[in-house]
């Protein structure tokens, strides 16, 4: 990918965070973010101590210009004692890379915080070899959010926290924006056994490969458990949203009570929610993810395309109120993984309840057929958006014929009640006898109405917009993508409408040939009156 600007990642484009391109509610890198009378939401009140009351003991790193760097912190600092510390604050700036490891070990009465002092923490955008990276410990909080009674985060940047969603780009405590300055890269990666950790209130952008990495490669033994993501916004990466939990061969750790509410994942090249090696206690709900595999022209892989990949291992996990938009292959693609030595048991069940699903380039669901003895659960959920053209890109792919598809002849129990889809083709076709379904209904699907998301022609079908690209690398003739009058893109952050028919001419170098339109709000919490109320992101905001 192309090189980091010469200021150190921020950049004048439309839609890039720190941009100041916002109605207000936004900051831009350096400036002031949103204020409750600026961008907060009128007459909600904030409920401050969310972390406790004022810190004991705090400790804040050494100011430098360029990088944070601290392989093991607890070493780096012998004077500090790690075992009672309440805050560990880190000195508002902008960084080349930030790395923190060998956390401490904490107990989970007292957990570490980790938050930003003085205003905003930007890293990113300068070709480094990694952005952000934490490793070890347990029982610790990485949190951007304000919060004048537990002293974290900082008045001027409050990100969404009150209210504040439109246009909230740039004015998070943390944020994590490597403005594509190099290929391969994460925004926020956590590893070295780390486990027992929350994650509120972040911004990450444009990152290359995916937004948040959570595993750690290799290690059988090294068990995450007990993690929290929250109130975080990802938005424009090259692949997933977040990947936790690895899919590659054994050994590999199990991943166990993973909670992921209250997100916005959006923009996202590949999946927006990529999670594998999954244990007991899975809960994933009340977000919004997409429109996902907006890059699935030109991905790093083929068939690197769908929004929901979940690996199971053993245990329930839950999948539960969450708005669910564009796809490339399927909606959701279900993967029950057999590790020998697993404590799998006949009452493992996932369940799929109540989410909405729309905007599809091919199919909806589809669970393969490896023998966990999994009970899988789809109930009332939501399906529309059927706009088959996956052979644009794969020639030899064919029409969906059914919404739902099981594994040839899987074992694993499924039950499937009470959906509806909103497509010209039955909603399971194919049965096995581990199969049950019954009350599924084919009937028209409302679209949801965002409060303020991109643009009209493109949030009534988030299909429309795609990641611009050259050459569909993916296409076994390598062809050329033309695009028409009116199409959508994003390029680099930002999103550009097609002036003429065009082939090969970059946005951002051919004004002649697009136009620069404005940064997207990304308020995609549900607009009052909108169908399928108490799904998507919550507000007024859960009680922690």
């Amino acid at each position: 990918m192309g090189g980091a600007p010469a200021d150190g990642g921020s950049t004048s484009e439309a839609g890039a965070p720190g941009s100041g391109s916002g109605n207000g509610s936004g900051g831009s890198t350096g400036a002031a973010g949103a204020a409750p009378s600026e961008g907060g939401e009128e007459g909600f009140e904030p409920t401050y101590g969310r972390f406790g009351e004022a810190p004991e003991s705090t400790f804040t790193l050494p100011s430098t210009t360029s990088a944070i760097y601290y392989p093991d912190v607890v070493m780096s600092f012998p004077e500090v004692d790690f075992t009672t510390l309440d805050r560990l604050y880190i000195p508002a700036g902008e960084y080349k890379t930030l790395l923190l490891g060998n956390l401490p070990e904490r107990a989970a009465e007292r957990p570490l915080v980790i938050t930003n002092r003085g205003g905003q923490v930007k890293v990113g955008g300068q070709a480094a070899n990694y952005v952000m990276s934490l490793g070890g410990g347990k029982n610790w909080i990485l949190t951007g959010r304000y919060d004048p009674v537990s002293e974290t985060g900082d008045a001027e940047f409050r990100g969404h926290a009150e209210g504040a969603y439109a246009h909230s780009q740039g004015s998070y405590g943390f944020l994590i924006d490597d403005a594509f300055s190099k290929e391969g890269l994460s925004g926020l990666s956590i590893g070295g056994k780390a486990s027992d950790f929350e994650l509120d209130c972040l911004e990450v952008a444009r990152a290359e490969f995916a937004g948040i990495v959570a595993k750690t490669d290799n290690d059988g033994a090294a068990t995450m458990k007990n993690v929290k993501v929250h109130d975080v916004y990802i938005h424009d990466t090259g692949s997933e949203g977040i990947y936790f939990g690895s899919t590659q061969p054994q050994p590999q750790h199990s991943f166990e009570n993973l909670h992921v509410y209250d997100n916005r994942f959006l923009r996202t090249g590949t999946e927006a929610i990529q999670i594998g090696q999954q244990g007991d206690g899975l809960e994933v709900h009340h977000n919004v993810f997409g429109p996902g595999a907006v890059r699935w022209r030109s991905a790093f892989q083929a068939y690197q395309d769908g929004n929901v990949q979940y690996g199971q291992r053993y245990g329930s996990g839950s999948f539960h109120h969450n708005v669910v938009v564009g796809t490339g292959d399927l909606f959701v693609e279900l993967f029950p993984t057999v590790v020998a030595g697993d404590p799998r048991s006949s009452e493992d069940k996932v369940s799929f309840r109540d989410n909405y699903f729309s905007d599809t380039s091919s199919g909806g669901v589809y669970t393969h057929a490896d023998d966990t003895g999994v009970t899988i659960e789809f109930l009332r959920n939501a399906f529309r958006g059927f706009y088959f053209d996956y052979d644009a890109v794969y020639p030899d792919a064919k029409a969906p014929v059914q919404v739902f598809g099981v594994g040839s002849s899987s074992p694993n129990p499924h039950v499937l009640q009470g959906n509806t889809a909103d497509a010209t083709f039955p909603f399971i076709l194919y049965k096995f006898p581990s199969v049950t379904e019954s009350d599924n209904t084919m009937a028209e699907v409302p679209p949801v109405e965002f409060r303020d998301f991109m643009l009209p022609e493109v949030d009534e079908d988030v299909r429309k917009l795609e990641w611009w690209t050259p050459t569909a690398t993916l296409s076994p003739d390598m062809r050329a993508v033309t695009y028409d009058v009116g199409a959508v893109v994003v390029h680099r952050g930002t999103l550009y409408r097609a002036l003429v028919r065009s082939s090969g001419e970059a946005p951002g170098e051919n004004a002649d040939a697009w136009e620069k339109l404005p940064a997207p709000a990304d308020d995609v919490r549900l607009a009052p009156g909108s169908p399928h109320q108490g799904l998507g992101v919550r507000w007024p905001p859960a009680t922690p």
